[in-house]
């Protein structure tokens, strides 16, 4: 059998491509000898581009390959007017683009709404929708539900940006599937949350940079809330994924001493003071989902350098007291809206870059924090 980009023994899901199929496009494209215009084809065939972009999933019509829509705003987000939109669509023939970057219409129209082009306020100028990549066209019969997002190999990304959309695609009545599209490298908090979700392994399809994934139908569900915001209801639904209490610690410290960013310089001392307080050291990269969920459970108290392990806010109780350390140049305010979804009370304190580190330098991540003001915020709110 011939070798292939990824190995199946990895992912038994992904689609590889076979080095022969690289050499073999690549000597027709380079070949002088070839005919221009056979030249063109195959650029065109194997060099995907959008060809046009639709800001919504409410915007795509029977002319777009559009089979079945439905809006579930009203019977999932609530009554609120401001409300998201949570809309799904089948389309005809519906194509997802390499691992998990794109969704698009047959005719290669880029929907909107699906995912956030990061720190672009203007799509059509996102690089996605402007570079041409080689990517090899592979299409697959049946019907595909599309849950991952480009970025769900992050556990705050999957367990609340990609994760409910499980429960609008439920919710629109597509329990009958022949394939789930992840992103192409297997997470263990992935495949345990898909099994609470009973979605069967054999179903669950790893998406590769390498193709164009078209689909008989491809089913898309709208993003559960926008950039960086969080709905209640997804909190909510998440938290019942994982009903599990155990009586775990009412102080927890989050630690990041593994982490290959952002690491705080002087956590060792903050740890230290904080285990005098009570608070227990919790990594919680190194436990199931079902753990870290128990581990909240019962949290009245949470510090914590910004990190995917404050995902876990989503499983503390109501009235919890948070207090996120931020870098001082990634004051995303994810966790913020978390915790106000979950009706917890947030404080944030901001720490400071070593002066002596160059922006290049990998450690001008790493930041400090003043332990004395940790110290306040903390005897202060008791």
């Amino acid at each position: 059998m011939a070798a292939s980009l990824s190995s199946r023994s990895v992912c038994p899901n992904l689609l590889p491509v076979p080095k022969h199929t690289l050499i073999f496009c690549s000597r027709l494209l380079f070949r002088e000898q070839d005919d221009e215009m056979m030249k063109t084809n195959l650029l065109n065939h194997f060099l995907w581009q959008p060809r046009g972009y639709v800001s919504s999933l409410q915007d795509l019509s029977q002319a777009d390959g559009v089979v079945a829509k439905c809006d579930l705003t009203a019977a999932i987000g609530g009554p609120a007017a401001n409300r998201h939109p949570l809309t799904v669509v089948e389309l005809a023939g519906g194509k997802v683009i390499g691992n998990l970057r794109l969704a698009v219409t047959s005719a290669d129209r880029v929907t909107g709404g699906v995912q956030s082009f990061f720190n672009c306020k203007e799509p059509l100028k996102h690089y996605l929708l402007r570079r041409r990549r080689f990517r090899i066209p592979r299409h697959r019969r049946g019907t595909a539900l599309l849950l991952g997002t480009s970025n769900s190999d992050n556990y705050y990304h999957w367990l609340l940006d990609s994760l409910p959309r499980w429960k609008i695609l439920q919710e629109a009545g597509y329990t009958d599937y022949d394939c789930v599209l992840l992103c192409s490298k297997p997470f263990r908090f992935q495949d345990e949350t898909l099994d609470r979700l009973n979605v069967p392994e054999g179903k669950r399809l790893r998406c590769n940079k390498n193709f164009v994934h078209q689909f008989d139908r491809l089913v898309v569900p709208a993003m559960p809330f926008p950039l960086w915001q969080v709905a209640p209801w997804a909190c909510e639904w998440v938290r019942s994924l994982f009903p599990e209490r155990s009586g775990g610690p009412e102080r927890i410290y989050l630690s990041r001493r593994d982490a290959g960013k952002r690491r705080l310089v002087n956590e060792a001392e903050l740890e230290g003071r904080l285990e005098s307080m009570g608070f227990v050291c919790v990594q919680p990269e190194k436990m199931s989902v079902a753990k870290q969920a128990a581990s909240f459970s019962a949290a009245k108290w949470v510090v914590a350098p910004h990190g995917a392990g404050l995902t876990n806010l989503v499983f503390a109780p109501r009235g919890a007291k948070v207090i996120e350390l931020l870098h001082p140049e990634n004051q995303t305010p994810c966790f913020k809206h978390l915790a106000l979804a979950c009706s917890l009370h947030y404080t944030s304190l901001l720490g400071t870059r070593p002066r002596t580190l160059a922006h290049h330098d990998d450690r001008a991540t790493e930041f400090t924090i003043e332990i004395a003001e940790v110290l306040r915020l903390l005897t202060g709110n008791e």
